[in-house]
């Protein structure tokens, strides 16, 4: 549905301003609960070890053994599902993959 109300640079928008609310809250409790990228590079720099952090490495077992954060598990996305009840429950789980997302 086109609000004709709500325009974006003169063009009506597609969302109603509850919509707009709705994905504002949902987004800032997103980011709210994911580590940016700089935390963990300071994590692995300046608190390796730390007790209340678990790195996950979810890449492929392969790229995993090839290299890896010192001190990160390998959890393969593939496999979280099975690995879920063995991971930690005391911790921050925190993942990397190949990329930033």
């Amino acid at each position: 549905m086109v609000s004709p109300n709500l325009r974006c640079g003169g063009v009506p928008m597609a969302f109603s301003q509850e919509d707009i609310r709705r994905n504002r809250e949902y987004f800032a409790e997103k980011l709210r609960a994911e580590r940016q990228l700089t935390d963990v590079q300071a994590w692995v720099k300046n608190e390796r070890g730390a007790p209340e952090i678990a790195l996950l490495d979810t890449r492929s077992r392969d790229a995993f053994a090839k290299g890896h954060i010192p001190g990160a598990v390998s959890a393969p996305v593939g496999e979280l599902s099975q690995l879920a009840s063995r991971l930690p429950r005391d911790k921050e789980l925190v993942t990397y993959c190949w990329s930033k997302t």
